[in-house]
């Protein structure tokens, strides 16, 4: 018998089961005394620490932000501290209410805690650490009345480069600015003008230029809109979050076209129209520094004066948007463009096919086709706002709980609450309805059904705002999967919203028989589906954890170069984005097997370290593609280096398995700031950027440092990379070799895979032997610090978690029980 609970230890024990004389049935006992996970216990620990130092009962409200959820601790993720938040605060805190907020983390971001509880306008926070094997108060205090020492001297010196993050974040949540928003605001970091005007143009293109489709409305990479922009403004976050514009769906292309006129604070939205083959494009921006003389007339304030200014103008900026979005932007240009126009943008309007490489948003390009400018001529859309309240949300989400309980059990299966096997995929989360969010649908169903976020059974699945609300219910059974979707739709004839069964929802119910890592759960959930153009995201976002490690000083950048649906993995869980400036997606017709471009910069030092990733896929002989690729994906969690000789015997143990993957860096290079702005502009102008890369001299981190210093010229390297093609033999090949001593790889030029069965990370190009940089000590001093328990203390009520029971086995054929606790 296997018992199972949220954040508990899986259990397993062999029960001894007797028959009387005349009952059938068999009858057993056994006691199970579980054991929390360790990330639970954190969880449950930092929630009782900051009750007791908040007093959740006796406010009006309660905020969480935490960096948990894709954030490592132990060499795994931690989705169980956000069970122990929830079961932690006795219903103050759920998903339905919006007040969980999560950070896009990497997986060596550290644990982080932000409690917030409101007293009218009044913000006190209580901000954690998990640190050395327990959790720490850094911060008790203010958020709402923040002088600039206070800023200065302690909020920021505490909680680092997140401190604007938790304080933005959480003064937004007081101003009322809506949660679909405020979980946009938190995967890009903070709340700021570019957020609030990204939100803003949203709600002017759906206005002016309401949804359309691209080709057939069931393929899996159908949108309503594409987009061109400059990366590293925060209003790129915004459209590609709220629109579901993720550059693996070829919906978002961007890389810095600012020598043709562009700016990061302009976007290009193209609506198409597949029947016609031609569409409009409409080019939006928000000017800073319109915005900011506008708060000064109106308010006589200045925005940037201070952190408490800032604060203040981000409030004004939720009015603006909630009653005049169009005072923050500008619809600078509106054309109707032909295929040839838009494949010229993107890459082609087919999002599985490349025709030309992607211009991005290049405005000489734009400008110089003289086409008419039709921006006056926009034509508003009217939209109803619904009077639903939170209660009546919640119903609807109980009323699909119980309508999927029938539906079970007219097929003779009975759904039981916290089943552990029973997943509820939905939109909730994302979309809305009549300009209402529908979180609370998400509280409806885990009160019927025990399914959450946290536990991976209610899973939101990236959509558009506009999109459909629906719930796909998944009982995964007997080795395979059941689902059934009910849809909240409109009905004409009645004229009013019902819940209906019909088909559709996700397909990403396919990999659930075969137990997914959570966090590739999670970025296919980003995707909104699966298939194999994604399945070698988590491979390369594996493979750069492993070998390009970094430390709090560091950062990584990616650039897609040949766009498919594994940047959405990949970007998702190395937390990078365009609206942060350390993602972007140039969409290069020929890039073949040079996936993507690494960057990892070193603030401490000032310098960065640049690879070229060529991806070898794997090859199965058989077998069912997602299973394949999760089996190797646990595989090579499990060890840093894929090459040990523990690594590959389990590789070799994988079946169907014929050849492992393989990433080789066809360069491994350090480069100056100007050659990094050539890079993400996507060359020299003569070069792309893969050439570009090539060409450029190969250097160590001490050269470097040299050259920034003035002691050496930017041409100063170590050797030619060789040509523009990559065919470059240096002599800094990397190998290893297997447990019977044979080499694993096999010396030559780049792409070189080696034998069949191996995860080959080779490189062809001289490195050095030096890290990317060391770890700087943490200049914070403590605010208040006390520890609120341990690990392994005694004093916590929270120190086993040991439930224990008494099971009565009423038949031999039960194989498992599911623990319904909390």
């Amino acid at each position: 018998m296997i018992v199972r609970a949220p954040g508990y230890v899986d259990q397993t024990q062999q029960v001894e089961v007797n028959q009387g004389s005349s009952d059938p049935e068999f009858y057993g006992t056994a006691t199970f005394d579980m054991e929390a996970t360790t990330n639970y216990k954190i969880g449950r620990e930092v929630t009782e620490a900051a009750d007791n130092a908040l007093d959740f009962d006796n406010a009006d409200s309660v905020l969480c932000i935490t960096t948990a959820g894709l954030a490592y601790n132990d060499d795994t993720t931690t989705e169980d501290c956000l069970e122990g938040i929830l079961n932690g605060s006795g219903g103050s805190i759920s998903y339905g209410q919006g007040n969980l907020l999560t950070f896009q983390s990497a997986r060596t971001d550290p644990l982080e805690f932000c409690f917030v509880t409101r007293i009218g306008d009044a913000l006190t926070a209580a901000y954690y650490t998990y640190t050395d094997g327990a959790v720490v108060l850094s911060y008790l205090g203010t958020f709402s009345a923040i002088t600039q020492d206070l800023w200065d001297d302690t909020i920021t010196p505490t909680l680092g480069d997140k401190a604007f993050g938790y304080v933005s974040l959480a003064n937004a949540w007081k101003e009322g600015l809506s949660t679909d928003i405020l979980r946009q605001a938190a995967y890009h970091g903070h709340v700021c003008l570019g957020t609030i005007s990204g939100q803003a143009m949203i709600t002017l293109l759906l206005k002016y230029y309401p949804p359309g489709v691209y080709g057939d409305s069931g393929e899996l990479e159908a949108t309503s809109y594409r987009a061109v922009s400059v990366p590293g403004n925060s209003d790129d976050d915004a459209f590609i979050y709220s629109l579901d514009l993720t550059p693996g769906k070829r919906s978002w292309v961007g890389y810095d076209t600012s020598d043709s006129g562009a700016a990061d604070n302009m976007v290009g939205f193209i609506r198409w129209c597949a029947t016609t083959n031609t569409g409009t494009l409409i080019i939006m921006q928000f000017d800073e520094d319109a915005v900011l003389a506008l708060y000064k007339e109106r308010t006589g304030f200045s925005a940037y004066s201070g952190i408490a200014s800032e604060l203040v103008f981000n409030a004004w900026l939720v009015d603006m948007l909630e009653n005049e979005p169009e005072s923050l932007v500008q619809i600078l240009y509106v054309f109707n463009i032909t295929e040839e126009v838009h494949n010229n943008l993107t890459g082609g309007v087919n999002s599985k096919q490349v025709v030309t490489d992607a211009l991005g948003l290049d405005m000489d390009y734009i400008l110089g086709l003289g086409l008419t400018n039709l921006a006056d001529q926009k034509v508003a859309t009217t939209y109803t706002t619904g009077a639903l309240t939170q209660d009546q949300i919640k119903k609807i989400g109980i009323d699909a709980a119980n309508m999927a309980i029938a539906l079970f059990a007219a097929d003779g299966i009975d759904l039981e609450k916290d089943d552990s096997d029973l997943t509820v995929f939905t939109s909730a989360g994302y979309v809305r309805v009549n300009e209402q969010v529908m979180d609370m649908t998400m509280d409806g169903i885990y009160e019927v059904l025990g399914s959450r976020l946290s536990r991976a059974t209610l899973l939101p699945v990236h959509n558009a705002r506009f999109n459909d609300l629906y719930f796909q219910f998944t009982l995964v059974k007997d080795g395979t999967y059941i689902s059934k979707t009910i849809y909240y739709i409109y009905n004409e004839t009645t004229a009013k919203w019902e819940l209906v069964e019909k088909a559709g929802g996700c397909i990403i119910d396919q990999v659930l028989p075969y137990d997914p890592p959570y966090d590739v759960l999670m970025a296919w959930l980003w995707h909104n589906h699966v298939c194999g153009g994604s399945t070698s995201g988590y491979l390369i976002t594996d493979y750069v954890y492993d070998n390009f490690p970094i430390t709090e000083d560091e950062q990584y950048t990616y650039i897609s170069t040949n766009d498919v649906c594994r940047d959405d993995v990949l970007s998702y869980l190395l937390g990078v984005s365009a609206g942060t400036g350390t993602y972007y997606n140039q969409r290069m017709k020929s890039a073949g097997s040079e996936v993507g471009i690494l960057s990892v910069y070193d603030s401490a030092t000032k310098t960065r370290r640049v690879v070229i990733l060529d991806l070898t896929s794997p090859r199965f002989s058989d077998g069912n593609n997602y299973e394949n690729y999760i089996n190797l994906y646990k595989v090579l969690q499990a060890y840093d280096d894929w090459n040990s000789p523990e690594c590959q015997e389990a590789l070799a143990n994988i079946p169907n398995l014929t050849r492992a993957p393989s990433i080789t860096l066809s360069v491994d290079t350090w480069v100056t700031d100007e050659e990094w702005a050539n890079i993400i502009a996507g060359g020299d102008g003569t070069l792309d950027s893969l050439a570009y890369i090539k060409s450029l001299p190969l250097r160590t981190q001490e050269e470097l440092i040299k050259i920034q210093g003035g002691t050496e010229t930017p041409n100063g390297g170590s050797t030619s990379q060789g040509s523009s093609t990559g065919s470059s033999t240096g002599s800094g090949l990397v190998t290893s070799t297997g447990s019977d001593g044979s080499s694993l790889f096999s010396s030559g030029s780049v792409g070189t895979t080696g034998t069949d069965v191996n995860a080959a990370t080779e490189t062809t190009a001289d490195t050095s032997s030096d890290s990317a940089g060391d770890s700087g000590s943490d200049s914070g001093s403590a605010y208040e610090v006390t520890k609120a328990g341990t690990d392994n203390s005694d004093d916590t009520p929270w120190g086993t978690y040991a439930v224990v029971g008494i099971l009565s086995v009423l038949a031999l054929a039960g194989v498992g029980f599911f623990f319904k606790g909390s």
